[in-house]
């Protein structure tokens, strides 16, 4: 959904409104069932220093599925290989950078949206400097010739019948949007707030490029501001409704583009019954047994069966993951493999912090946990997620 250099076409106004859903249709029986999940206590106990690795992994994803709609053609395969290489943030390599700039955007909505806050115009003119910064501008690359400013120019959406906003409208048509997204409103309408914010911003296209990773981001920003507790335990992956078919999530858009009140609940039902299918499946790996069963150590025996792991080392990290608080002091090792001297222990426990597999808890003194993160256990944990459903197939397709 990024923007080429037009003036052309007809404009078509639609209104920016709240339409109310016939009471028992599958819409609002679906913004229920989110209601439930917004106040839902959320399980447990996975330690925050596993939870915290999940998350960072579930906004890698997010980050690469919001630059692969828009065309990135990097697959989840070849981006974990160079999250594995270390490869830097800044990275001069245009595609893999577009995906961090993502990454950065999620952490800078997390630092700066809370529960109730507000959204500004400041709030989303930076999200899209981040988002741009150090591309190329069009029509060569995925950045901005404006960056976090207002598009002085008129623009075309690739792949779409609607024709934006003129350039001159933009500005009123966007604090509009900002207004409607701070607005006080009954709890029930927060979630078709967001489903029809998310269509305005794209059918307003505020910027000359990057309107489609924005528009990705605000909808996240949306969710916080709404109570889905990010800060307090969950995971989200807004994106995976829009990168399961990007095909389908063009078509819906044009729904909306309609702004017949029918096709424009059929566009909530859409997003809404997609947002509620992906907090059900993430909200699962809040539970201890399911993350150890289920995650963790399928994925350290993909890991084994490659030889990225040792017999010794897969012993120690199986037991490290079992255990109630899923870590290990240096003296536990005696019970993992025997007994060994202090020497012998300390060199393996080096081996396997070199590798970055153990990680020190944070506040204990010579404690560790698993990591997989930065290293090859990666492999294994997407190869699982993928697995059991928490991953696209469509990550690992090139576009």
């Amino acid at each position: 959904m990024e923007s080429k250099d037009v003036n052309k076409g007809e404009f078509k106004e639609i209104p920016l409104k709240i339409y109310e859903p016939a009471w028992g249709s599958e819409l609002a029986s679906t913004i229920v069932e989110l209601e439930k999940l917004r106040v839902k206590k959320l399980g447990g106990p996975v330690p925050p220093y596993i939870f915290f690795q999940l998350k960072d992994i579930f906004q890698l994803m997010e980050s690469l599925g919001s630059a692969r709609i828009e065309g990135n053609h990097t697959t989840l395969a070849e981006f974990v290989e160079k999250i594995i290489d270390q490869v830097p943030k800044d990275t001069k390599e245009e595609s893999i950078r577009e995906i961090f700039n993502i990454e950065r955007a999620i952490k800078f909505i997390e630092e700066t949206i809370t529960e109730g806050g507000i959204i500004t115009r400041a709030h989303i003119s930076e999200l899209h400097k981040i988002i741009v910064d150090g591309l190329t501008p069009p029509p060569s690359g995925e950045g901005s010739r404006y960056p976090g400013g207002l598009r002085p120019i008129n623009v075309g959406i690739q792949g779409s019948s609607h024709i934006p906003p003129d350039m001159v409208k933009v500005p009123d048509y966007f604090e509009e949007l900002i207004a409607f997204v701070n607005a006080d409103t009954s709890p029930q309408n927060d979630l078709l707030v967001t489903a029809l914010s998310h269509h305005r911003m794209a059918w307003i296209h505020p910027f000359d490029n990057g309107n489609g990773r924005l528009i990705r981001m605000f909808t996240y920003a949306l969710l916080i501001k709404q109570g889905f507790k990010v800060h307090n335990g969950r995971i989200l992956n807004p994106t995976a409704i829009f990168c399961m078919d990007r095909n389908e999530y063009y078509a819906n858009l044009a729904l909306a583009d309609t702004g017949e009140q029918e096709q424009v609940l059929r566009w909530c039902a859409y997003v809404l019954e997609g947002l509620r299918e992906e907090i059900e499946k993430i909200d699962r790996l809040l539970d201890l047994k399911y993350i150890t069963e289920t995650i963790l150590i399928p994925s350290l025996s993909y890991a084994l069966e490659r030889k990225l792991i040792t017999e010794r080392e897969f012993s120690i990290l199986t037991a490290l993951v079992k255990s109630k608080s899923m870590s290990v002091k240096s003296s536990d090792l005696d019970v993992i493999i025997g007994k060994e001297s202090p020497v012998q222990r300390s060199r393996i426990l080096k081996r396997l912090k070199d590798k970055e597999m153990l990680r020190p808890v944070p506040g204990k003194s010579r404690v560790y946990t698993i990591g997989f993160i930065n290293n090859y256990l990666l492999r294994g944990i997407f190869y699982v997620l993928e697995k059991n459903g928490f991953v696209p197939s469509s990550l690992n397709k090139k576009n």
